[in-house]
């Protein structure tokens, strides 16, 4: 089901389905920021990347010593939420261990999602909640695409990134499918940078990130958008036999909370 937020800047529209942004428009310009999710390229939106960022390359992590059948980017881009409570400015969606996820992640958890509108500007705040009788172990991310172009008189090499700091060099990436050819994924370890842009001169989208987001990567497959990703930690492709507890993930202890934000504007 779908739950609108809308002020006298900007129209959100946001799934309980993945707890995914459905669009992200501005009121004064007939841009859609937001991929749609056209399988041609990539089916996904905009989803949350729990408990784990990537995967092994055989798909099997192991938990509390047992191995799992996983998906790529954990089960939340595939997962119902349920719907909590709407403000004037806000939506509040949830998502609990049930028996869907503890097929792949057997683990006691509750991860609530809240989006806030200000403005042309949405905020998104996640809070882990430890439900164990023990440790609970996890990583997380984000995976927003944004249209690139953003407008049909331009084209994906007129886009480019720019950096707070600078962590590529000049602080400036320009885009191009040549770049993705080189590296499929690109990703910027340990970034300075706490705000990214993506523009074209003229229309921007800008995402600032929390200070927990250790990694920031780049992505698009030949496609009409690209994504910006900040993550927390992420996987070793080629290690699937390390047990899960022992990789790099996070760890809270029994009923523990873990809070973790990051957001983005269009311009």
């Amino acid at each position: 089901m779908i739950y609108t937020l809308e002020n006298n800047i900007a129209v959100l529209k946001v799934d309980t389905y993945a707890c995914e942004i459905a669009s992200f428009r501005r009121k004064d310009k007939d841009i859609e920021y937001m991929w749609n999710g056209d399988p041609k390229y990539w089916s996904g939106r905009n989803p949350t990347l729990f408990p784990h960022v990537s995967s092994p390359k055989d798909k099997i992590l192991n938990f509390k010593g047992q191995d799992y059948k996983v998906n790529n980017h954990g089960f939340c881009r595939k997962s119902e939420f349920e719907f909590v409570e709407q403000g004037e400015d806000f939506l509040h969606f949830r998502l609990s261990a049930n028996e869907e996820t503890l097929k792949e992640y057997p683990y006691q958890f509750e991860l609530n999602v809240v989006y806030k509108l200000t403005e042309n500007r949405v905020d998104i705040n996640y809070e882990i909640v430890n439900k164990e009788d023990g440790n609970l172990y996890f990583g997380f991310g984000q995976h927003p695409p944004f249209n690139c172009p953003l407008v049909s008189d331009k084209q994906f090499s007129d886009y480019w990134i720019e950096f707070e700091k600078e962590d590529v060099e000049g602080g400036k990436l320009p885009l191009s499918y040549e770049l993705f050819e080189k590296y499929p994924t690109y990703v910027v370890k340990d970034p300075k940078s706490r705000i990214y842009t993506l523009s074209d001169g003229e229309n921007k989208v800008r995402m600032y990130t929390d200070e927990k987001y250790k990694l920031f990567a780049i992505w698009t497959p030949h496609a009409p958008f690209v994504c910006l990703e900040p993550w927390v930690n992420t996987l070793d492709y080629d290690d699937g036999s390390t047990p899960f507890e022992k990789k790099n993930v996070e760890v809270l202890e029994k009923g523990e909370k873990y809070l973790i934000s990051y957001g983005f504007e269009i311009i």
